[in-house]
């Protein structure tokens, strides 16, 4: 008895000493990643990069017990393609070739995969490819499989689901506007946007095949920007068009190349706060932006394998896919080909100045 009595102190020390091992390694002072490269004035940060739920850092006492009985078999992306955040710690990144839905809780630390199910009534019975959220949260899927829209709650279960076959031929990005009761849908195989209301019938749709203003081929991401504007990425015409909520066509920018105010292949598209736009460039493996008149101000990025290296490095993309930027100015990114998201950061103005420095870790 008091040989096992000794035992268990020795762990409990040994887990108390590790904790506050880890608290310390919290304090330390990390190095910023700031973009552009002084002595220009920054205007992004890089935050961190998530693969699992080993990106996470580890308390001490997780380390005990992962010592005592073993790691967890960690959930990893395959090819991430979109994701979306609320703001609040949640992110949800659709992956094609798992395939499912990778929720990550930025504030807990934890991981975990709403698989694509079989019973397409209950489950969310599709590969799913691009998301949204709505106001209180809830999580809009369309994909390959079933020609719906499947609505999920932040548990992940399925509350309904919004048939589209008669409206839409091949889905794209998804935009669900709270504030007008309204969603957007992309169908790239027609070349239009098609527009519901929250209970799912159809209002109108807009845009056809072309090149010519208000015209597409094969258009893929959408966002809304802060003045109530739909940004559209025409995908094959290389441009970004701008309309108002009712399909009005407002303006454009870009074209085909392989410049800094050119795109290649557009994958994804959000705005931050000011309303400058990031379009990511699948092919280039960079993020391009502009201003809200469309004005080319910067790009960050070039191609990096980290799956090739094994190092992490920061401003590195292989096949770019979605962006979002939530309501704090974090910028989240599908890396597809280096099987991760990254997080970024826009600063505006004045709020970081070249050789700042941060305290702690980014979680």
């Amino acid at each position: 008895m008091k040989r096992r009595l000794l035992g268990i102190a020795g762990m409990l020390l040994l887990a108390s000493s590790l904790i506050l091992g880890g608290c310390a390694a919290e304090q330390q002072t990390t190095r910023r990643y700031l973009f552009p490269r002084p002595p220009d004035q920054p205007r992004l940060e890089w935050i961190k990069s998530y693969y699992s739920q080993n990106s996470f850092p580890k308390s001490g006492f997780t380390l005990f017990l992962e010592g005592v009985f073993g790691e967890p078999e960690p959930i990893t992306f395959e090819k991430p393609i979109d994701l979306k955040s609320n703001g609040e710690g949640m992110v949800y990144v659709a992956d094609v070739a798992i395939p499912g839905v990778v929720v990550y809780d930025l504030n807990a630390g934890r991981v975990e995969l709403w698989r694509k199910g079989d019973d397409p009534d209950k489950s969310l019975a599709i590969v799913p490819y691009y998301l949204s959220l709505d106001r209180d949260n809830n999580i809009y899927v369309v994909g390959t499989g079933q020609k719906r829209i499947y609505v999920l709650d932040r548990a992940g279960v399925v509350t309904r689901y919004i048939d589209y076959s008669a409206t839409v031929k091949s889905p794209g990005g998804i935009l669900v506007d709270s504030d007008s009761g309204r969603i957007y849908l992309v169908d790239v195989g027609d070349s239009k946007v098609a527009v519901f209301d929250m209970s799912g019938k159809h209002i109108f749709s807009f845009g056809k095949f072309g090149t010519e203003d208000g015209e597409f081929n094969r258009p893929v991401p959408i966002a809304l920007n802060h003045k109530g504007e739909l940004l559209v990425g025409d995908v094959m015409n290389a441009r970004v068009q701008f309309f108002n909520k009712e399909g009005k066509f407002l303006r454009k920018f870009g074209q085909r190349g392989d410049g800094g105010a050119e795109f290649q292949i557009i994958k994804g598209l959000s705005v931050d706060s000011e309303d400058n736009v990031y379009v990511t460039d699948g092919k280039a493996n960079q993020v391009k932006i502009f201003s809200a008149k469309g004005e080319y101000l910067l790009a960050i990025g070039s191609a990096y394998s980290v799956t090739k290296s094994m190092r992490e490095v920061p401003g590195g993309f292989l096949l770019p896919q979605g962006i979002f930027i939530d309501k704090n100015n974090y910028i989240y990114i599908a890396d597809q080909a280096n099987v991760r998201f990254q997080v970024w950061r826009y600063l505006g103005d004045t709020e970081a100045k070249p050789g700042q420095k941060t305290q702690g870790n980014a979680k």
